[in-house]
């Protein structure tokens, strides 16, 4: 019940995010979004400063952290109100949830196989790449099946081998 009760979750979450999906390659205005919109309703950096209880030097600060990346998500919203807008926030994975999901227990099956199948090696009691490949779907399936937290441990590049 628990494991339909997470995937029925991951399939909710995947569905909301649809309509952002289109949006990924959008690009964002080059001075900002605060500066584009202000720009577009007409209204001055100094209009938009006392609005927002702002200098017009303190709103080309604003304008500059969005640009930079330095903006906070309180000031964005706080912009977007002043203007009549919303702020509208998301993190949209470039694949759907369960892609993702099945990708990162591939991986990590195969680290953890690549392991075993060294020290097998090491021991001439390797097996065939058919029994490798069998071996590392099925601790895939396990890791999805159980809703594995440890699919997403670090790996530490010093203990890879093969």
């Amino acid at each position: 019940m628990q494991e339909q009760l997470k995937n029925m979750r991951l399939r909710q979450v995947d569905e909301s995010l649809e309509p952002w999906r289109a949006m990924i390659d959008q690009p964002r205005p080059r001075g900002g979004w605060v500066r584009s919109i202000r720009q577009a309703l007409g209204m001055s950096a100094a209009q938009l400063g006392k609005r927002l209880g702002l200098s017009r030097q303190g709103v080309a600060e604003l304008e500059r952290r969005e640009v930079g990346y330095s903006i906070t998500l309180a000031a964005l919203e706080r912009a977007a109100e002043a203007m009549g807008a919303k702020l509208v926030y998301a993190i949209v994975p470039l694949e759907d949830l369960e892609a993702t999901r099945r990708a990162q227990a591939r991986r990590r099956a195969e680290h953890r196989l690549k392991r075993i199948a060294h020290s097998m090696r090491l021991e001439a009691q390797a097996v065939s790449e058919k029994e490798y490949l069998r071996q590392v779907q099925e601790n895939e399936r396990a890791l999805l099946r159980n809703w594995s937290r440890h699919i997403w441990d670090q790996e530490d590049p010093s203990t890879t081998k093969g």
